[in-house]
């Protein structure tokens, strides 16, 4: 009697919860991936200096891929590039508005012969009232002016103390055209001029 319930009672059971079959293949599908995102997380500092867990390298998924023992190591972070101090750089007034003042670094120029391309450090000092304070943005970007595009390449933000608040490459480091009557525009000339000069 034992017997002949024993098999209805299995078959309803794998009716009822068929992942008792499949249980332990799936623990396995699912195992290597949890192993290879954490095995690829990598600690860095936040500008605060607190740790923050680094997310992986993967292109869709946000996640580590899957480790393998024949990659190459991994190569060092990019150095940010270093801007100048009031003390190494020649700054050169280009223009100013109600709100801006705007300067270029005449000894960090260098110019690209072959494409015509100028990349130096350029300043940008925004005016304040005593409570608002100045804020300084000091900004590494490429000039054509033959075409009188730009693109910001990198960027420091500093308060009226002269304390860094922020630094970082910018989100967008493709080309824009200067429009005419601004600020930008008025730099552009004002390297043209250095160009001719020289």
């Amino acid at each position: 009697m034992k017997k002949n319930l024993f098999l209805p009672i299995l078959f309803v059971s794998l009716f009822l919860f068929p992942s008792l079959l499949f249980a332990q293949e799936k623990e396995k599908a699912v195992s290597p991936t949890a192993i290879s995102v954490t095995n690829e997380a990598k600690e860095t500092k936040a500008p605060d200096g607190t740790a923050a867990p680094e997310k992986g390298t993967g292109k869709d998924s946000g996640t580590a891929p899957a480790a393998d023992s024949t990659a190459a190591p991994a190569t060092p972070a990019e150095q940010p590039p270093v801007p100048p101090t009031d003390e190494t750089a020649a700054w050169t007034l280009a223009g100013a508005n109600s709100n801006y003042e705007v300067y270029y670094d005449t000894r960090s120029i260098q110019y690209d012969e072959k494409t015509g391309i100028l990349t130096l450090w350029n300043k940008w000092v925004k005016k304040g009232t005593v409570l608002t304070g100045t804020r300084t943005t000091l900004l590494l970007s490429r000039y054509d002016v033959r075409l009188r595009v730009c693109a910001d390449l990198y960027q420091y933000t500093y308060n009226g103390l002269g304390k860094e608040i922020s630094h970082g490459k910018t989100g967008d480091p493709s080309w824009y055209p200067l429009s005419p009557n601004t600020l930008g525009m008025e730099l552009c000339e004002a390297l043209k001029g250095v160009l001719l000069n020289n």
